[in-house]
């Protein structure tokens, strides 16, 4: 199933941090994209949050978009990117891995994975912005 995921200009740039109350998700239903008014509340979602909270980088959680896809039962967050939107995949279950999916025009294609599920989440924020910042991408 191809969605299209395009945040438009009207919008700010999402800051997935609870300060001030201020938070962009997109919510992702029978194909139809839409701004999460009603936070997904899935272990996968809050542990989104959390990592996006610790990016160590600035331009990294400016740009953080937490996307769920009911569709396929998926939580991501997602970056644009000069290459165009590289989403980071939260694993399913315990013990599995973060897949790092480049969303290109002829389909999805992962890039890499890191391992690491049972890490803390500063921790794993850490991996995310070393992987996209030595390949150029963020």
């Amino acid at each position: 199933m191809e969605h299209d995921v395009r945040v438009g200009p009207l919008l700010s740039p999402p800051n997935v941090r609870q300060q001030e109350g201020v938070s962009v998700e997109i919510v992702i239903t029978a194909g139809k994209v839409t701004l999460g008014a009603d936070e997904a509340t899935t272990s996968q979602a809050q542990r989104a949050r959390r990592i996006a909270n610790y990016f160590p980088r600035p331009e990294l959680l400016r740009d953080a978009v937490i996307e769920h896809n009911r569709d396929e039962n998926t939580t991501a967050i997602r970056f644009e990117t000069s290459a165009g939107p590289i989403r980071v995949l939260m694993p399913v279950a315990e013990g599995f891995e973060f897949h790092i999916i480049h969303d290109s025009d002829t389909g999805p294609r992962i890039l890499g994975s890191i391992r690491g599920s049972s890490l803390p989440v500063r921790a794993v924020a850490f991996r995310i912005s070393e992987f996209l910042r030595t390949r150029g991408l963020k």
